[in-house]
């Protein structure tokens, strides 16, 4: 059958989809991960079904630069042994500068996206594995860069300014946003769940899971982030501080000695949940831990999107709904209680046991008398990829 690939590559783990194509229809039919992709992948593959498809440890060799390629060989040759016939593949990459929609890979492309990659080292260069290692499998595959920056396009520009040099700002030194694939999938979403004007109306979504931010929406557009031009600013996250005083990397350097090397990888794989609890970077294991310090990497990151609600807020001058989504947004009561219980002076009000019985699903949980109605909506970025992949491929045949 004709069929896209979705790829969503980093530098540990791996997600794909792939989606049927019939006419101008598409259909989702499997959908697979990768974890341990740096050390010992692991693949999993499930029909829509719900059948498991596969579920084993891949025999590679090598050492963790050639795992990408092998895992990808793997995937290939499975797809042909499903009769699976790829006329396209689309790419989640994550910081896609200024393009402000998806785009067909060229050259010119790649390297641009290459010149991003000190803004996003953690991501960028392992999003572009999969249409480098396609683009020599294959000579004529149509192959897409959707971006997790486009969606914020919209923001307003002076809350995406930072106050520096204009010899700086000129370069591309801004905010952009990241996570606007999950962003632009809610919003999507939110006229199925409500009136037209209930969805048009101001929004804070918040994304949280190892990655971590929130985004302003109104008009099912974005209006403000709470992150900036890396993938380090914002929230706390698994492995990453979020927003540090900007001395601090120039005081362990010369101060402390550190090399530019220690510093970025104290930024991002030192940071963060890990760093405070030096537990676990994993919020349901530390939220089961009666460690100190674990309450204490929990307590910040709560109290760090309290504080983003706060200022997203004021962005939007008012605030009508709040959605959580994410791993930890979709699948931790515990978590939406805490900052719920900081934000009842905005008007939420949550419905504890609507909270408490949902995970991973399309819920309202906010009470009746809530001015605030609160939300919990799954994400699907690879719908989005895919959309995006499709609507390109159709354009190009007409041409």
């Amino acid at each position: 059958m004709d069929s896209l690939i979705v790829l969503n590559t980093g530098s540990s783990s791996m997600k794909f989809s792939i989606f049927s194509i019939h006419g101008n229809e598409m259909k989702r039919e499997y959908s697979g991960s990768v974890t341990g992709l740096s050390d010992k992948p692991h693949i999993k593959i499930i029909k829509e079904s719900s059948a498991k498809e596969i579920d084993e440890d891949l025999k590679v060799a090598g050492d963790s630069n050639t795992y990408v390629k092998q895992t990808l060989h793997f995937i290939l040759d499975w797809t042909k042994q499903k009769n699976i016939n790829l006329i396209a593949a689309g790419h989640r990459i994550v910081h896609g500068g200024d393009y402000k929609e998806s785009i067909v890979f060229d050259d010119e492309v790649v390297k641009h996206l290459k010149s991003l990659i000190p803004f996003s080292p953690l991501h960028q260069p392992y999003n572009l594995n999969g249409y480098i290692f396609f683009k020599e499998e294959f000579k004529n595959l149509f192959q897409v860069a959707t971006f997790d920056s486009a969606f914020h396009s919209t923001c307003d520009p002076i809350s995406q300014s930072y106050a520096l040099p204009k010899s700086l700002t000129s370069l591309g030194i801004r905010r952009y946003g990241f996570h606007g694939l999950s962003y632009e999938y809610i919003a999507s979403k939110l006229p199925g769940y409500m009136s037209q004007k209930e969805a048009n109306a101001k929004f804070i979504v918040a994304h949280l899971g190892g990655g971590a931010t929130m985004c302003a929406i109104e008009n099912l557009k974005s209006l403000a982030t709470s992150i900036g031009l890396t993938s380090m600013g914002g929230l706390p996250m698994a492995t990453r501080p979020g927003d540090v005083d900007p001395y601090l990397g120039v005081y362990l350097m010369d101060q402390l000695g550190w090399s530019a090397e220690k510093v970025q990888n104290l930024y991002y794989k030192e940071s963060g949940l890990l760093g405070v609890s030096n537990i676990s970077s994993d919020m349901a294991k530390l939220l089961k831990s009666d460690h100190p310090d674990a309450k204490l990497a929990v307590d910040i990151f709560v109290h760090r999107i309290t504080l983003f609600a706060g200022s997203l807020t004021s962005e939007l001058q008012g605030l009508d709904g709040f959605v959580f989504t994410g791993g930890i947004g979709e699948n931790s009561p515990e978590i939406r209680q805490m900052v719920v219980k900081k934000l009842t002076w905005l008007g939420l009000e949550l419905d504890l046991e609507k909270n408490n019985a949902c995970r991973k699903r399309v819920e309202k949980i906010s009470t009746k008398n809530s001015k605030v109605s609160i939300w919990v909506i799954p994400t699907d970025e690879e719908i989005m990829i895919a959309k995006h992949t499709f609507e390109l491929y159709q354009k190009q045949k007409k041409a």
